[in-house]
């Protein structure tokens, strides 16, 4: 016969696989991949090459934010030979339906010593019901894989509450803190999360204060090392890109706003609380000898959370609708992932199944209801926030949302892309511009301008091109291409602009074309006519001068041990602070003119490996 308390385990496992294939089914519908997420595969491509982890061969930068998400595609790739889109789309998916089930189990097995209870899926519901929750469950991001870590994290705590341990003796208390180190791996906000769970172990345990230590340290530090020295930097390039020193409280609330409204989100933040409220106040009548741990792991779960929403407030929010907010709103949803119906107490029975039949109420509402989106009438109509699968939908003129690489050149950008570039490959071209063809309808394409015939390290550079979209240009594109960006996530130049006022968020920065050109083979003749020469000559010699030249020794010169020190040096120094101005005209005084070191030393590029 099926005990009481076996019910409410039951219970608790039916929950997190019910959540679990809605969230599988949800994110399925919906995929697709992004413009951003081919700029991680881009990375995969040059490791799996044998380049390195790059995005453009020769130029140690990096360009994605989530570190492990990189290699996490890359061994999916040594294994299974697959295509990366597809690699990433299944990642990120099973991901995210893992961590569905995680945080249902875990908040389960809070409540697995009360035998009269039985458990309802609930919080994983009312995420996966946001069209944004389920469109981020693909796309080529690292949010599958951020949300299994917060899952994760959430589990091991809950098992911290109970001080359980493995069948071997290993304390989860270990596995938490080993958790909360790779935080920072996984995104760097995240850091928030894991350096207060590994602040609460440390307090908790202090005896054991080493054996947290030895856990949660190593591999992050180790990791960090090989970033200074390897990239120049304290934090990934993307952090320098988008800087996040200034406040945007008005542009954050605008974010805020975009994302509550189409879906009444502040009724579903309001149901979820309620059942927080009730779940707290039987709770007051319940003797547990785990209250007060179980109390410090559901408070410090909120308050991360929340002042990770604050933060997100604060830098002005995102570009793409919703997507930053996501992880904040599945973490303060772990307490409620599941909804407990007390079999022995009517009124609070009552009101919590008031409150599950809410919920998914609004769920069933929000999924019906989705989120229309259409794009800014005109050519010239400003992007502020967009909803990103739909955008790239209609951008490149097709029935179903983009998903390979090849998808996006169907975009208006990206016309006469692939033959222009194989042109200029076989010509030995320097640079590869985007033109218009014409204003009236908006036509544009792509046009090849040769290489410099003189004797100077500039003559090495790779053929170069530089679009904002850089994941649909890298990814259509050879190794042996140089690909950047005038904001500046793969061009360190761009990326060390001062901000634009009042700039679209997450792309306030542009690196004018004439820098652009002056980093590159072509020759000042060769220089097209809507691009000011004397500007690209006084650039070019500006290259030359000593800060300039120490940042691109930092990324370029070739990696010896010395180099890698000089790095380690430089990434507590100028690399931290380093700005540049796009006018030339504000860097006074005479300049070297006579043997100038390098900027651009010769590299050995590996072309993708035939599979």
């Amino acid at each position: 016969m099926t005990t009481a308390r076996s019910l409410t385990t039951l219970s608790g496992v039916i929950s997190a696989v019910v959540v679990a294939a809605l969230g599988f089914y949800g994110g399925w519908q919906r995929r697709w991949m992004s413009d951003d997420g081919l700029i991680v595969l881009r990375t995969v491509r040059n490791l799996l090459a044998g380049n390195g982890p790059v995005f453009n061969a020769g130029e140690r930068v990096e360009t994605n934010t989530s570190t492990l998400w990189q290699y996490i595609i890359y061994i999916g790739a040594l294994i299974s030979g697959s295509r990366l889109e597809t690699i990433a789309l299944w990642a990120a998916l099973v991901f995210t339906t893992v961590a569905l089930f995680i945080a249902a189990v875990a908040t389960a097995k809070l409540y697995q010593g009360n035998n009269r209870l039985l458990l309802l899926p609930f919080g994983g519901i009312l995420y996966i019901s946001l069209p944004p929750a389920r469109d981020f469950a693909t796309s080529g991001l690292e949010w599958g894989l951020s949300l299994l870590w917060i899952a994760t994290w959430w589990f091991l705590m809950v098992q911290w509450v109970e001080d359980a341990r493995l069948r071997w003796g290993i304390k989860y208390s270990y596995l938490l803190a080993f958790c909360s180190g790779l935080s920072w791996l996984v995104r760097p906000e995240l850091a928030l999360y894991g350096g207060l769970s590994g602040l609460m172990l440390l307090i908790m345990d202090r005896k054991n204060w080493w054996k947290i230590l030895l856990a949660a340290i190593p591999v992050p530090l180790a990791y960090q090392v090989f970033r200074m020295g390897y990239y120049g930097l304290l934090v990934p390039h993307t952090a320098v890109a988008k800087s996040a020193s200034g406040s945007q409280w008005g542009d954050g609330w605008f974010y805020l706003m975009d994302f509550v409204t189409p879906y009444h989100l502040w009724l579903g933040v309001l149901i979820a609380a309620a059942a927080a409220g009730l779940r707290v106040w039987n709770a007051t009548r319940e003797a547990s000898i785990s209250v007060n741990r179980r109390t410090v792991v559901i408070g410090l779960t909120c308050g991360a959370a929340l002042i990770h929403f604050l933060y997100v407030l604060r830098v002005g929010g995102d570009f793409m609708h919703g997507r930053m907010l996501l992880l904040p709103l599945f973490t303060l949803l772990l307490p409620v992932s599941v909804v407990v119906i007390d079999r022995q107490r009517i009124p609070t029975t009552v009101a919590a199944a008031g409150l599950f039949i809410a919920g998914m109420g609004w769920s069933f509402a929000t999924v019906l209801g989705g989120h229309p989106y259409q794009l800014p009438e005109g050519d010239e109509a400003p992007l502020r926030i967009v909803d990103e699968r739909i955008f790239w939908q209609l951008a490149t003129y097709r029935d179903q949302p983009t998903r390979y690489a090849e998808d996006f050149l169907t975009a208006r950008n990206m016309n006469n892309f692939v033959p222009m570039l194989e042109q200029g490959r076989a010509a030995h071209d320097a640079q590869l511009f985007q033109i218009r063809l014409s204003q009236h309808p908006l036509v544009l394409s792509w046009e090849p301008r040769p290489r410099t015939t003189e004797h100077t390290d500039l003559a090495d550079m790779p053929l170069s091109l530089t679009m904002i979209n850089l994941g649909m240009t890298s990814m259509n594109a050879p190794l042996d291409v140089r690909v950047l960006d005038n904001m500046g996530l793969a061009n360190p130049l761009a990326g060390r602009q001062p901000r634009v006022v009042n700039g679209r968020v997450g792309h306030d920065k542009n690196l004018p074309l004439e820098w652009q050109v002056a980093d590159s083979a072509v020759p000042l003749d060769a220089v097209p006519s809507w691009v000011d020469k004397a500007y690209v000559k006084r650039a070019r010699e500006i290259l030359y001068t000593p800060e300039y030249q120490k940042l691109f020794a930092s990324y370029r010169s070739p990696l010896t041990f010395k180099r890698f020190l000089a790095n380690i040096k430089f990434s507590l120094g100028a690399g931290r602070t380093l700005q540049f101005q796009e006018d030339p005209a504000a860097y006074q005084g005479p300049l070297p003119v006579v043997d100038p070191l390098p900027i651009n030393w010769p590299r050995d590029i590996k072309l993708d490996p035939v599979r």
